[in-house]
C-alpha cells in the first residue's frame, strides 16, 4: 500500500430520509420514556472497561426494544449498496446496535471501531459502521460533527471529511478508519441532544461482545 493510500479519505456513504418523519418522531417517544435507562459511556472491554471523560462524553442505551428488529432490517436490506459503495465482499452479517444522546459537551475522541482487547480476544469483526442521526425539530443544538480520517489520521488538510449529524440521515464507512465525534452544544435538556443510533455490522461467527 502506497503512502498516498494512508493519507486518502475513507470510502464512506450518506443515505438521506432513511426512515421519515415518523420514525424519527417514535425514536424521540421511545428515547423519553427510557431516559433514565441511560448510562454513561463506557471505553474498553473486560478490566478495561471504564468511563473516560477525557476521551468521550454521552449517555447511551443497549436495549432498543421494538426498534431492534425493525432496524436490523432496514440495514441489512441496504447492505448490497453499502458493499457496493465501500468495495466489500459480501458476507453473512450480524449486527450490533445502541442509541446514543449527545448532550451539552458531549463528544468522543478519535478511535477505531476494531480494536484488539487486553483480555486476550482477536480483534473485533466490526466490518462496517453506520451511524443513523435524528433529533427534536427545530435542531436545538450545534456541533457534533462526524469527524473521517484517513489510515494515518495525520489531522492534516485533505485527510479527513467532516460530515454533519443531519436528520434523518444514514452514514456508513470501513470501521477500521479512525474517527470521532466533535463536541456538541446545546440547552442540556434530554429532548435537545444529539441522538445517534450506533450500527456495527459484523461477520457472523466472530464475537459479538462489544
Amino acid at each position: 500500500m502506497s503512502i498516498d493510500s494512508f493519507n486518502k479519505i475513507p470510502p464512506h456513504g450518506v443515505v438521506r430520509n432513511w426512515l421519515g418523519a415518523d420514525t424519527v418522531e417514535r425514536l424521540l417517544a421511545y428515547a423519553q420514556s427510557n431516559e433514565n435507562l441511560f448510562k454513561d459511556s463506557r471505553l474498553g472491554y473486560g478490566a478495561s472497561d471504564r468511563i473516560d471523560p477525557t476521551r468521550r462524553i454521552s449517555r447511551r442505551l443497549k436495549d432498543l426494544g421494538e426498534f431492534t428488529n425493525e432496524l436490523r432490517d432496514k440495514v441489512h436490506s441496504l447492505l448490497p449498496a453499502i458493499f457496493e459503495t465501500l468495495g466489500h465482499k459480501q458476507f453473512i452479517p450480524t449486527f450490533e446496535l445502541e442509541l446514543v444522546a449527545h448532550g451539552d459537551g458531549a463528544f468522543f475522541a478519535r478511535h477505531l471501531d476494531t480494536t484488539v482487547t487486553n483480555q486476550g480476544r482477536p480483534a473485533s469483526d466490526r466490518i462496517v459502521s453506520a451511524v443513523y442521526y435524528f433529533h427534536a425539530q427545530p435542531k436545538a443544538f450545534s456541533g457534533g460533527v462526524l469527524r473521517l480520517h484517513s489510515l494515518a489520521a495525520s489531522g492534516k488538510q485533505g485527510t479527513f471529511i467532516d460530515i454533519p449529524p443531519d436528520y434523518d440521515s444514514l452514514v456508513f464507512f470501513p470501521s477500521m478508519f479512525p474517527h470521532e465525534v466533535l463536541p456538541v452544544k446545546s440547552s442540556g435538556k434530554f429532548l435537545d441532544s444529539r441522538f445517534a443510533i450506533n450500527c456495527w455490522v459484523r461477520r457472523s461467527g466472530g464475537n459479538t461482545d462489544g
